[in-house]
């Protein structure tokens, strides 16, 4: 977790700005207008690339976007935010400008809004660039008025609610990166709910996530030693060149992607047990020939198992 800003460690003739350039900085070009006394405690975590958490727990202001703040340049995504206490107001599309507090709000960040925190509250938000979704802006505004229809509408607050004690209690890592998206395939499935289910996008998106789905599964099971392409096509009920073909257009190699998850396991296990052998911390980690291992680990870390278990 990042600290953003606390306006408590500021200067009081300092904190309107800091909070108006804290908020700025994290949306896009927008208009802030903060009320006197300036309060603000906003903490930031990034979820993997394109994905980050907000949680702001601040004073009365007013975040206005319109379209003259709207250009080429500005970033392409969404946020799907929940206002936990407070008083909070929105007016987005086709959405009337009411009470927010305990209610989902998903925002296409790409078209006008308007946001009034009216009194102290919390709230919590998902941005995620459009890129990293997969989706279609025109999708995501269909979804904004008819998101609370969605069976998913709780497990995505529920979500929200637990998603910054669970990142509180996680170190920045492998569980971090897939924690984030795992987030970002709910919030592609709320949407995907409340949507025509014969739009073309709908299809595209199914094969778009075949990467994500893979090495989720790849992190799961990644100690058992006949993980490769052939139970991974039998898992995911697609062909064994579609599994491969997924991770060749993101540029990556499937045996390498498995090898460095077993390596970093290894690692962090040679480190935790001294007393075990590093051939039985090999294979357990699916590696089933030792010197093979060693070599690999050297590769990689520059120091053999050994010398690294005995902290050398």
């Amino acid at each position: 977790m990042a600290l953003l800003l606390d306006t408590s460690t500021l200067p009081e003739q300092d904190r309107a700005d800091a909070v108006r350039t804290a908020l700025s900085s994290q949306l896009q070009p927008v208009a802030v207008s903060v009320a006197e006394p300036a309060r603000a405690r906003i903490s930031h975590w990034q979820l993997g690339p394109g994905v980050q958490l907000i949680h702001n727990v601040a004073g009365p202001h007013r975040l206005t976007c319109t379209s003259r703040h709207l250009h080429s340049g500005t970033p392409e995504r969404l946020s799907l935010g929940l206002p936990v206490s407070g008083a909070v107001r929105m007016r987005h599309r086709d959405m009337p400008f009411g009470d927010r507090v305990g209610e989902l709000q998903l925002t296409d960040l790409t078209s006008p809004y308007d946001f009034h925190v009216e009194d102290v509250s919390v709230v919590e938000a998902v941005f995620v660039d459009y890129d990293r979704l997969g989706l279609p802006v025109e999708a995501v505004r269909g979804a904004v008025p008819r998101l609370a229809a969605s069976p998913m509408y709780e497990l995505l607050r529920r979500h929200l609610l637990q998603l910054p004690g669970a990142l509180e209690k996680l170190q920045p890592g492998t569980a971090t990166a897939l924690l984030g998206a795992s987030t970002v395939e709910l919030v592609r499935a709320l949407i995907a709910s409340v949507s025509a289910p014969d739009g073309p996008w709908l299809r595209d998106v199914s094969a778009g996530t075949l990467f994500t789905r893979l090495t989720a599964y790849i992190a799961r099971h990644q100690r058992e030693p006949d993980l490769g392409a052939t139970r991974l096509a039998a898992e995911h009920g697609v062909s064994v060149r579609a599994v491969y073909a997924a991770f060749a257009e993101r540029g990556e190699q499937l045996s390498e992607w498995v090898i460095s998850g077993r390596l970093r396991g290894a690692h962090r296990e040679l480190a935790e047990s001294p007393a075990a052998t590093v051939a039985s911390i090999a294979q357990s980690w699916g590696f089933a020939n030792a010197r093979h291992f060693a070599r690999r680990f050297r590769a990689e870390y520059g120091i053999s198992p050994t010398e690294w278990q005995r902290g050398r």
